[in-house]
């Protein structure tokens, strides 16, 4: 390597630690410390308990009650987790302990942790949580976490959502190896082509389980992980978006617009609309867009024709409030509102088959529309139509 290379390596680094510093400076004080998961044992009254299992291509730590580290495995490993919230929960928002582990009567804390050996017993798992649930409550809800996230961030976020939704749905958490730290987009890129095979796995798993419903939602750079991997399944003739149980939901995508522009097509038929969630104060993805050279993310609703255009339904969370100083996680307001959102968008596949594909993603964009409207200010954007726009 000349001296020259090392030189502008060099620069580069600074400017990208810089960068990325400054974005998220506002939001880090509400980071928690070492990704520490002691269990506790103290309940309090008017607490929640969500139950989750794990797929993960990290590797097990040595550390005790840490379970996973940002460490690659070479094999998918599985676990699963309780997590308790407490009764000032607040829709949106995590309450991490201040010292692990925690106050049950006013933080998120660890009432179970543990490994699954094998993915045979995972299967197993999955199936045996939803035999449970009732009808349309055996819905499997996967969650694909994004860039700089360490593994007890993934998954109290998915208790989280999980609460706010009140639904009896089972919550999964797929996290890959994400170094958790600030200056290692790099090593999370490439930790997340790695991963490709193990979420083929898992969602391969999910369609042959007993779930009614599968929803994946993906945040951030989980998303060039998703579309990756259905991409990969495509080309061996897995496509999974043709089948009519799945739902794809894309939150604040960081993904090269041309990138989404060819991937997307090469899915081809889709039985339902997938939705883009994005917002134009997006403090990161700003960040990632001038480091990408000044090429538009999918996430930032630059465009968002070109996306509907591609058939996708684009909800523009910019006049959206949000507790994330860094406005890169708003999905999370959402999720208070996805049981009822979810039964409004099954009202229209009644009338799939009678109707063309712009007409089917006008109906789920005014769906969307008239269900969140009054709650929260959207704009949902269809080929051909917006809705919720003054």
């Amino acid at each position: 390597m000349t001296l020259s290379l090392v030189c502008a390596l060099s620069v580069l680094k600074r400017a990208l630690t810089a960068a990325l510093a400054a974005v998220v400076l506002a939001g880090c004080a509400s980071r928690p410390g070492p990704d520490v998961l002691l269990t506790s044992l103290e309940k309090a009254p008017g607490t929640r308990e969500v139950s989750m299992l794990i797929a993960t291509t990290r590797a097990r730590s040595d550390i005790p009650h840490q379970l996973f580290s940002s460490n690659r495995s070479d094999e998918l490993d599985f676990g699963s987790a309780t997590i308790s919230i407490p009764p000032t929960h607040q829709p949106g928002r995590i309450a991490w302990p201040s010292s692990s582990p925690g106050n049950p009567n006013t933080d998120f804390v660890v009432r179970q942790a543990s490994y699954i050996d094998g993915n045979a017993v995972f299967q197993q798992q999955i199936n045996r949580e939803l035999a449970l649930r009732k009808g349309t409550e055996r819905e499997a809800v996967l969650f694909i976490h994004g860039y700089n996230t360490r593994f007890s961030e993934g998954l109290f976020r998915v208790a989280q959502m999980a609460a706010d939704a009140k639904a009896k749905s089972l919550p999964i958490l797929f996290t890959w190896a994400s170094a958790g730290h600030l200056t290692d987009y790099i090593y999370d890129t490439n930790s997340v082509a790695i991963a490709r095979d193990g979420l083929e796995l898992v969602l391969t798993d999910l369609i042959n389980s007993d779930a009614q419903r599968i929803t994946i939602l993906a945040h951030s750079l989980g998303n060039l992980l998703l579309l990756e991997t259905l991409r990969q399944m495509e080309l061996q003739g897995k496509g999974l978006l043709k089948n009519k149980k799945v739902n794809v939901v894309m939150a604040s995508p960081d993904i090269d617009i041309d990138v989404f522009e060819t991937m997307i097509t090469s899915l081809g038929y889709r039985a339902n609309p997938v939705f883009v969630l994005g917002s134009r104060d997006d403090r990161a993805l700003r960040v990632s867009r001038r480091l990408a050279g000044g090429k538009a993310r999918v996430g930032d609703v630059e465009d968002d024709e070109r996306l509907t255009k591609l058939g996708v339904v684009v909800v523009d969370l910019t006049e959206v409030q949000t507790q994330d100083a860094n406005n890169h996680d708003k999905f999370a307001q959402l999720a208070q509102f996805g049981p009822q959102l979810v039964n409004v968008l099954e009202r229209d596949k009644q009338n799939r088959s009678k109707q063309d594909i712009g007409e089917r993603l006008g109906d789920a964009g005014r769906s969307f529309t008239e269900f969140l409207g009054n709650t929260v200010q959207i704009v949902v954007s269809t080929p051909g139509s917006v809705y919720g726009r003054p």
